[in-house]
C-alpha cells in the first residue's frame, strides 16, 4: 500500500497554484471549468512520485492538517524563498528535524523540513516496526557500520528502552559471536571513533535491559560491543564504567559474570581479551555499581540504570578529541 496524493480544498486554484509552484512542485493535471476558471489542479514533487492536488470550494478555511515536504536543500531554498517573500524561518527541533513553518494563500499549515535518516529510522523507532532496511544486518561489515555511527544516533542513549536500533545492534553483536575469528578481527579494525559512542551507549542500555528481562544474553552483547570499540577508539576511558555496570547486571539477571566475561574474552580481538580477565581480578567487584558511579533505578517502564556523574550523558564525544589523538592506558582496566 502507498500513500498516492493529498487533496487540499483551495478558495482560489491559480493562486494556490503558483504557491505551491514556488516551493517546488510542478503542475501534470489542470481542470477549468467552462469559463476557463482553474477548478483543479494536481501537481508532483520534484523528487519522487508523490503528488498534490488543489480544488476549488466554496467556504474555504484554514485546515489543521500540516503538509510536510522534505528539503534536502532546506537552508538554501528557504534563503531563496525569503527573497521572494515568503518568510520562513528553519529550526532544530527535539526529534531532531529541521524544520521550516509557513502557511499557503488559504492559511493551511505547510511544513518544509529536512530530516534525513530520522524520517524513517530514528533510533528510537518502535521495535518490530518496519525498517527501512529489509535484510537482516550481516556479520560482514562493509554496509552495516554506516548505520551505526555518531551521526545516524544522536539522543540514542535517551530514548526509551528497548528501541529498534538496540535491536539492531543485538541481531549485529549476535551476527558477530557466530562468525569466525577473521572476520571479527576485521570489524575491530573497522570501527574507530565514529561508532564509538553508539557503541558504548549501546553496551550501557544492554545492561539495563540485561535486568529488564532477565537475560544475560544481553550482558554479553554489551561486553562485545565494548571489545570491538577498543582497538581504535581514541578515548577508551568511558567504556570502563560500562563494564563495571555490566558486570553488576550480570548477577541481577541471573547471570554469571565469571562465564559471561570469560566468553566475551573468547570472543574479542586477540588484543582486547586479557583485559576481560584483568577487570574480574578487581578487588572492588562486590560494590562495583558504587564505585563505577551508577545506580539501579526505574524509568517508569522498568528497571534501568543511571549515572550519577557528567550530568547523566554518556561523556564519549569524540570530537572534543583532537583528531588522531588516542587516550588510552592498556593497562589500567584492572586496577580502577
Amino acid at each position: 500500500m502507498r500513500l498516492n496524493h493529498v487533496s487540499r480544498a483551495v478558495a482560489d486554484v491559480a493562486r494556490a497554484r503558483a504557491f505551491y509552484e514556488q516551493l517546488g512542485l510542478a503542475a501534470i493535471v489542470v481542470e477549468n471549468d467552462p469559463d476557463g476558471v482553474p477548478r483543479y489542479v494536481r501537481l508532483v514533487c520534484p523528487a519522487g512520485d508523490t503528488t498534490l492536488s488543489l480544488e476549488r470550494k466554496t467556504d474555504v478555511g484554514p485546515c489543521q492538517t500540516e503538509l510536510f515536504f522534505e528539503c534536502d536543500d532546506l537552508d538554501e531554498r528557504l534563503q531563496v524563498l525569503r527573497a521572494s517573500g515568503l518568510g520562513a524561518q528553519a529550526e532544530t527541533h527535539p526529534w531532531l528535524w529541521r524544520e521550516a513553518h509557513l502557511r499557503d494563500p488559504d492559511g493551511h499549515p505547510v511544513c518544509l523540513y529536512r530530516a534525513g535518516s530520522y524520517r524513517l529510522d530514528p533510533p528510537w523507532r518502535i521495535p518490530g516496526s518496519p525498517s527501512p532496511v529489509a535484510a537482516p544486518l550481516p556479520p560482514s561489515f562493509s554496509g552495516a557500520l554506516g548505520r551505526f555511527t555518531g551521526p545516524h544516533n544522536r539522543g540514542y542513549e535517551d530514548v526509551a528502552l528497548p528501541s529498534a536500533r538496540d535491536a539492531e545492534l543485538a541481531r549485529y553483536l549476535d551476527n558477530l559471536a557466530r562468525a569466525i575469528p577473521e572476520d571479527r578481527d576485521a570489524v575491530a579494525d573497522s570501527l574507530d571513533a565514529s561508532t564509538t559512542r553508539v557503541f558504548v551507549t549501546f553496551a550501557e542500555r544492554a545492561a539495563s535491559l540485561a535486568v529488564r528481562e532477565s537475560e544475560p544474553a544481553w550482558v554479553l552483547r554489551g561486553l562485545l560491543a565494548l571489545a570491538f570499540t577498543w582497538r581504535h577508539a581514541r578515548d577508551v576511558r568511558p567504556g570502563i564504567p560500562v563494564l563495571g555496570l555490566l558486570h553488576d547486571a550480570a548477577a541481577r539477571a541471573g547471570g554469571d559474570a565469571q562465564v559471561l566475561f570469560g566468553r566475551a574474552a573468547e570472543l574479542a580481538p586477540h588484543d582486547v581479551a586479557p583485559l576481560f580477565e584483568d577487570f574480574l581480578s578487581r578487588p572492588d567487584l562486590d560494590t562495583i555499581l558504587d564505585e563505577m558511579g551508577f545506580q539501579a533505578g526505574s524509568d517508569g517502564q522498568g528497571f534501568r540504570y543511571r549515572r550519577l556523574w557528567g550530568g547523566g550523558k554518556l561523556e564519549t564525544d569524540e570530537d572534543e578529541l583532537p583528531q588522531g589523538e588516542l587516550v588510552r592506558d592498556d593497562g589500567d582496566w584492572g586496577s580502577g
